[in-house]
C-alpha cells in the first residue's frame, strides 16, 4: 500500500511538471545579449488569436511586476490576444552609470536596474548666477529595444497562428518606449496605449510620418513624468519628455487626424474628486485619443470599485477592440467605395443612393446594425461612438465606406 501510495505521488508531481506555467518565461539572443521576457496565452485556448499585446513595464520595474500590477490578462482573455512582456536591460552605459553615482553621492538615490532604450535624455540642472547642467544623458541609447520587440513579436507569429493586430501598451517609461516603436515601427502597429508616459527629448523617428491611432493617459498632477516635460525636485530643474501639448500634435498632425472632440468622463458616480476629460481627435483609422486626468498621481490606477470615474482596463479594452481587424469577418471589404455623409456622424446617415439593405460593423468584425432603407437615410443613434465599417448593398451592387460615430 504505502508503495502504491509513492507511486500515485510521484505521478501526480510529474503531471503538475508538465502543466504550462502562464505567463511563461522565455529567453532569446538580440544584438549578442539575452534577452528575457514572458508570453502569456489567452485562457480560452482558441485555435486563432487575434493578435499580440506588448506590455512594457516601468523605469526600474520588470515584466512580473507589469502583470502583477496591471489586470491587462482580463484584456487578453476578452478579447483573445497574446501578451507578451519584455525586460528592459539595465544602463549599458559606463558614462552614465558613473554620473548616477556621483549623484548618489550628493545624497540623490539614482538606480539604473531596468531602463529602455527610448530616447529619454534627461536634464538636470541648478540656477545659480546662469542656469547651469549638472546632467544631461540619453539612457541605454546604444540599446535597440525596437529591434528587440520586434524579434519576439515575429518569433510568436512564427509560433502561433493569429491575425497581424499588435498593440503597445506602456506604463510610465514603458509609455516612451510605446511612443519610440511608434516612430520607428519595422513591424506595423495596431494601436500604442501610453499610461504616464511620454515621448522623450532624443527619441529617433520623428521625420518617418509614421502613422498608428493613439490612446494616452496622463495626469496634470503626474509628479514623476510632469505634464508639461519639465518640474522641479529637490531645487532643481528636471526635463524628462517633451511637452505633452506637442506630442499630441506631433501626432494628430502625422495622423491628419481632426479637430479634437471634448467629452467629461462620468462614466461611473465619483467619490475622489479625480476628474477626467477625454479628448478625441478623429481620424478613420488613426485617431488620437487622449485622457487628461487631473487630481491623480503617477502611479495611480484608476478602476471603478475604487470610486473612480473610468476604469483603465475598459478604456484600454475599449480602444484594442476598435482597433482590431478580423479578416475573415467583415464581409466583402474589398468593394468599391459609397459617399456616406456626413462623417463624422451623429444621428442621421446619408448613404448615397436612395434605397436598398445597410450593414454596420463595428471594428471587431462584429455586426451592430443591419435594416433597409427607402428615404437615403439611417437612424444611427443608438451606436455607440468609435468607428465602424458601413456595407450598403443596392442597385445590385455591394458597396462600403469607414464611419466615425460621434
Amino acid at each position: 500500500m504505502k508503495k502504491a501510495f509513492c507511486t500515485i505521488w510521484l505521478m501526480g508531481l510529474s503531471v503538475i511538471g508538465l502543466m504550462a506555467v502562464n505567463p511563461e518565461k522565455k529567453t532569446i539572443q538580440v544584438d549578442g545579449m539575452e534577452r528575457e521576457y514572458l508570453i502569456y496565452i489567452p485562457e480560452n485556448n482558441h485555435s486563432v488569436y487575434d493578435g499580440i499585446m506588448v506590455g512594457l513595464h516601468g523605469f526600474n520595474s520588470s515584466m512580473d511586476v507589469f502583470f502583477n500590477n496591471y489586470s491587462i490578462t482580463q484584456i487578453a482573455d476578452s478579447l483573445n490576444y497574446i501578451i507578451l512582456a519584455p525586460q528592459a536591460l539595465p544602463e549599458q552605459d559606463l558614462k552614465v552609470i558613473e554620473v548616477a553615482e556621483l549623484a548618489n553621492i550628493f545624497g540623490n538615490t539614482i538606480t539604473l536596474d531596468a531602463v529602455w532604450g527610448c530616447g529619454m535624455r534627461v536634464i538636470v540642472s541648478m540656477q545659480l548666477l546662469v542656469e547651469i547642467k549638472w546632467i544631461d544623458e540619453v539612457l541605454n541609447q546604444n540599446v535597440d529595444d525596437v529591434a528587440f520587440i520586434s524579434r519576439i513579436i515575429e518569433q510568436t507569429r512564427q509560433t502561433y497562428k493569429m491575425n497581424e493586430n499588435v498593440f503597445l501598451i506602456g506604463t510610465s517609461m514603458g509609455g516612451f518606449m510605446a511612443y519610440q516603436y511608434a516612430l520607428q515601427q519595422p513591424l506595423k502597429l495596431s494601436g500604442i496605449v501610453s499610461v504616464a508616459g511620454s515621448m522623450g527629448l532624443s527619441v529617433k523617428g520623428m521625420d518617418n510620418g509614421m502613422k498608428v491611432p493613439v490612446c494616452d493617459f496622463h495626469s496634470v498632477t503626474d509628479e514623476v513624468v510632469p505634464y508639461l516635460g519639465t518640474g522641479e525636485q529637490s531645487g532643481m530643474k528636471v526635463q524628462l519628455a517633451q511637452s505633452k501639448e506637442d506630442v499630441l500634435h506631433y501626432w494628430t498632425e502625422t495622423n491628419g487626424a481632426g479637430e479634437p472632440v471634448v467629452e467629461n468622463v462620468n462614466y461611473y458616480p465619483s467619490t475622489n474628486g479625480i476628474t477626467v476629460e477625454k479628448i478625441t481627435y478623429p481620424d478613420l483609422t488613426n485617431e488620437v485619443i487622449h485622457y487628461k486626468m487631473n487630481g491623480s498621481s503617477h502611479s495611480y490606477f484608476f478602476h471603478k470599485e475604487s470610486g473612480d470615474c473610468m476604469d483603465y482596463v475598459e478604456e484600454i479594452g475599449k480602444f484594442i477592440a476598435a482597433h482590431t481587424i478580423r479578416s475573415n469577418e467583415i464581409e466583402n471589404i474589398a468593394v468599391p467605395d459609397v459617399k456616406i455623409y456626413p462623417n463624422p456622424a451623429r444621428d442621421v446617415l446619408f448613404l448615397g443612393c436612395t434605397e436598398g439593405n445597410v450593414s454596420i460593423y463595428d471594428y471587431t468584425g462584429k455586426r451592430v446594425m443591419t435594416t433597409s432603407f427607402q428615404s437615403g437615410h439611417i437612424n444611427i443613434s443608438s451606436l455607440k461612438r468609435g468607428m465602424y465599417i458601413v456595407v450598403i448593398k443596392a442597385n445590385g451592387q455591394v458597396y462600403t465606406s469607414k464611419l466615425i460615430k460621434q
